[in-house]
């Protein structure tokens, strides 16, 4: 389901092409000139481009002498601690692909200056990124709108009037069907590196990527490979893996298909044994929104210790089947404090839910994140005799997930599927909403194989749903303990050992503010749950979980208030 198509190798050679064409072009005109002369000499500085007063013969040093246009960027070979700086509500239409490397300590910077709006680098549809770096490291891009938007594969229509169709036509419509077109591949901003070994450092800090209307296909795998951001490792002569990347502080909004994503050639292991398999390090995804995403807005691929925090998954998957974000052949990924909402269903998806831990994937860490209104719940998939091992999810609120019913296994707030092994599912909080019927709280469904040792602890499980069940199919190995079934008892409702009932007191549950789901005085969820070895040491609200005292039931573990 995850491998790479040849649609997206094809474009990654259009890319190399691209990339390097300026330089070539700018090697010929010079004639008689060696290869090092041939480019501008760089030295450390800061250079200025300025699409309205600038001019190419200028040196480009100061803002009196800006450089105006996006080619001549791409004819310097730039040095450790430069900076390229785009004017403020300036826009430039073309493919920015610098050359150069920084160095640990000094790199290159791509941002703007003056006051203003972001600078604005459009595409105008070229084949993957409007901004590309190819075999580079340490560079920093901040402060910079990018756009790629093909009108003639739209009906001639604007990038203004495309993004308000994704709104009225699958946003905000009710199950709509989902999309296909035949545009071609698109990116961004497209990272790239290929048989270099480890690549550093490349950062992106309040960047805006959108309008980016690539292809988008149900039935082609191939197609999650383009939309906004690409951290993309291909080759097969040298191992090469990313590390220290931080996307932080950016704005993806109406993409085609994915949002952003990693992926490696390098990516070949069995559940025993790495063959070929060379993760990235030091990935970082941190305080980022994305919004009215075709599909998947966030994949991270062929990672270890990636971390995922502090984003806002808002209305994704609009148009295809796709869960909001996910991560695949990945070691210890943590996703946490991420706010996942209103991820969209269309006729027959498979997937509209919040977060999914993925198949080939150890150690997966989901915790003190807010799900809700969702109209699929989250998953965890070991896959088609795959492995998913170890996944935890913890501390979390998952408020009124699963609105529609999936095709096979109709509505639900978590499923485990597949050859997922030894899940611990303990101290959330999953709330139903109030006349929902046919709702299946959790359901263990059969991928070639049946999930196996599943756990259950200190759950509260607030079912306000008119009719639900419990659906474990032929899994093994589940348990449940010291779990508070709230509200309505559902068909097939797990028995427990300690079985706590009475009143939960929520403050105000159901009201779309995590806050509600904090416990008041003489609740029986106050210190009644199981001591859960490594359990992180606090709950969704920051108060101190202890590793030898019994903690509260639910997502809170402060006192009663």
């Amino acid at each position: 389901m995850k491998n790479q198509s040849k649609l997206a190798i094809l474009a990654l050679a259009v890319c190399f092409a691209s990339c390097k064409k300026t330089a070539i072009t700018t090697e010929e005109e010079i004639s008689g000139s060696s290869k090092q002369s041939a480019k501008t000499a760089a030295v450390t500085a800061t250079y200025y481009v300025d699409n309205v007063n600038g001019n190419d013969g200028n040196n480009g040093l100061s803002t009196t002498t800006a450089w105006k246009n996006i080619s001549k960027v791409n004819s310097v070979t730039f040095a450790p601690g430069n900076q390229i700086l785009f004017k403020a509500g300036g826009s430039w239409t073309n493919r920015l692909a610098p050359a150069g490397s920084g160095t640990s300590g000094s790199p290159i910077v791509i941002g703007s200056y003056g006051s203003g709006a972001k600078p604005k680098i459009n595409g105008a549809g070229v084949a993957n990124g409007t901004i590309c770096l190819t075999n580079q490291e340490y560079w920093e891009i901040r402060d910079i709108e990018v756009t790629n938007y093909n009108a003639s594969e739209e009906g001639g229509i604007s990038l203004a009037t495309w993004e308000s169709n994704n709104l009225s036509n699958y946003a905000n419509a009710t199950l709509p069907a989902q999309a296909v077109n035949n545009n071609t591949a698109k990116l961004g901003i497209l990272v790239t590196a290929s048989d270099m070994g480890q690549v550093d450092h490349i950062y992106l800090q309040n960047v805006t990527i959108h309008g980016v209307n690539g292809t988008i296909d149900q039935d082609d795998e191939g197609s999650k490979e383009n939309g906004g951001l690409a951290f993309r490792i291909t080759g097969t002569g040298t191992q090469t893996w990313y590390n220290d990347i931080l996307v932080e502080n950016c704005t993806f909004t109406h993409i085609d298909r994915t949002g952003a994503f990693t992926s490696s050639t390098w990516d070949d292991r069995t559940f025993t044994s790495n063959t070929n398999w060379k993760p990235g390090l030091n990935i970082i995804f941190r305080n980022n929104t994305f919004s009215n995403i075709g599909a998947n807005a966030m994949i991270v691929r062929v990672a270890d210790h990636p971390l995922m925090e502090h984003n806002l998954f808002d209305h994704c998957a609009i148009k295809i089947s796709g869960n909001a974000a996910f991560n695949f052949n990945t070691d210890y990924a943590k996703w946490q404090y991420n706010e996942c909402r209103f991820t969209k269903a269309n006729i027959d998806d498979r997937d509209a839910g919040g977060l999914d831990a993925d198949y080939k994937t150890k150690n997966t860490i989901i915790q003190y994140n807010y799900l809700h209104d969702n109209d699929y719940g989250m998953l965890i998939t070991g896959g088609g005799n795959s492995f998913n091992d170890q996944t935890q999810v913890k501390y979390n609120i998952i408020e009124n997930d699963g609105k529609y019913a999936h095709p096979s296994n109709g509505k639900f707030a978590v499923k485990v599927a597949g050859a997922t092994t030894n899940a611990q599912i303990y101290n959330n909080v999953i709330n139903s909403q109030a006349g929902w019927t046919n709702y299946n709280i959790v359901v263990h469904s059969q991928w070639t194989v049946w999930p196996s040792n599943t756990s259950y602890y200190n759950n509260i499980i607030r079912n306000a749903a008119a009719s639900s069940a419990y659906v474990f199919g032929g899994s093994t190995g589940n348990v449940f303990d010291y779990n508070i079934f709230n509200m309505n008892t559902a068909t097939n409702q797990p028995s427990q050992v300690h079985n706590v009932t009475g009143l939960v007191k929520f403050v105000n549950p159901g009201a779309g503010d995590p806050n509600g789901y904090k416990l008041q005085s003489g609740s029986v969820a106050l210190l009644a749950g199981k001591v859960i070895t490594g359990n992180g040491g606090k709950d969704y609200f920051g108060n101190p979980v202890s590793s030898t005292t019994a903690p509260n039931i639910g997502a809170y573990n402060g006192a009663g208030l």
